[in-house]
């Protein structure tokens, strides 16, 4: 079963802008040696838009060999093109992913109807299971009655919810928990972790659960405890890293963070080089006081 924190893993380039696969195996085995139950390969902060379906087949390849099976693993397959994406999950399948995470069609957008029923024909190409992926940041959203009509596939057997609207997702849960309580929901930020699951999500998919591994960890752990008030401080104690991370062009104040780490992750293949380095000293400051570098 999917749940807990699972990380989102990020793709360092070299200078030409290939796949850096010495530093992408370097951030694997750091992140293999956590907590960390599971990982999202070729996810929105791995940059998997600006890859080709090679070289995203390559990371999944990668991933995929590097563990092994001691981390569970799930497979970006998200594509504007139908037949694209039915490849993807083909491709994952065959290589021993059992999940798939798919976004609805990017671009060239579809209305709520047609978002439902691509999810629908995906479900009957009976190939893998299917992680819902909602980001309205980035593409159509998942709306309330099609995500409940959603929840009658068998194959689709989860989602990650990237909104950090807490309302929206109080009504995913509730939806979840009448009429369908093996279904799994993920929040998709690590903002609100301790409120996503007080609120009854079964765990989160983000990308701090690769920078800052022991921490998010930790989280889960006071959460399961019961210590939910220090669970939730802890969470709170990186609330202005994520803004500073945030005001930057989305990945790259996130990937200066973890090269703080010592990962090395080169550009991004879209970034504001100069609000970026305007943010550097209060990124640094931040990670002094968390206590990791």
């Amino acid at each position: 079963m999917i749940q807990g924190p699972y990380g989102v893993l990020m793709t360092p380039f070299t200078e030409d802008g290939k796949v850096d696969y010495a530093a992408y195996e370097k951030e694997l085995d750091f992140v293999s040696k956590s907590d960390i139950g599971g990982f999202f390969v070729c996810g929105t902060t791995g940059e998997f838009i600006s890859l080709s379906p090679q070289e995203n087949k390559e990371m999944l390849k990668f991933a995929m060999d590097f563990f092994g099976g001691k981390k569970k693993l799930l497979a970006g397959a998200s594509s504007p093109n139908y037949q694209t994406t039915v490849d993807y999950m083909k491709y994952a399948a065959s290589i021993g992913y059992e999940t798939a995470v798919i976004c609805p069609p990017y671009y060239f957008t579809m209305g709520a109807e047609d978002v439902g029923r691509y999810y629908e024909r995906l479900a009957d190409e009976d190939i893998c299971d299917i992680l819902l992926y909602r980001i309205p940041m980035f593409t159509n959203t998942i709306e309330i009655p099609i995500f409940e009509r959603l929840l009658e596939k068998k194959r689709i057997v989860a989602m990650k919810d990237s909104s950090a609207n807490m309302k929206q997702i109080a009504h995913e849960v509730d939806i979840i928990n009448r009429k369908r309580p093996d279904f799994v929901l993920m929040s998709g930020t690590d903002d609100c972790l301790v409120p996503a699951l007080v609120c009854g999500c079964k765990g989160s998919m983000t990308a701090f659960s690769v920078i800052l591994p022991e921490i998010n960890a930790k989280i889960y752990k006071l959460f399961y405890e019961g210590k939910i008030t220090e669970a939730n401080t802890l969470n709170q104690s990186y609330l202005k890293l994520l803004r500073l991370a945030d005001s930057a062009m989305f990945p790259s104040g996130y990937k200066y963070i973890f090269s703080r780490r010592g990962f090395s992750m080169g550009s991004c293949q879209a970034e504001d080089r100069i609000k970026l380095e305007s943010m550097k000293a209060d990124i640094d400051n931040e990670l002094k006081i968390l206590g990791v570098i």
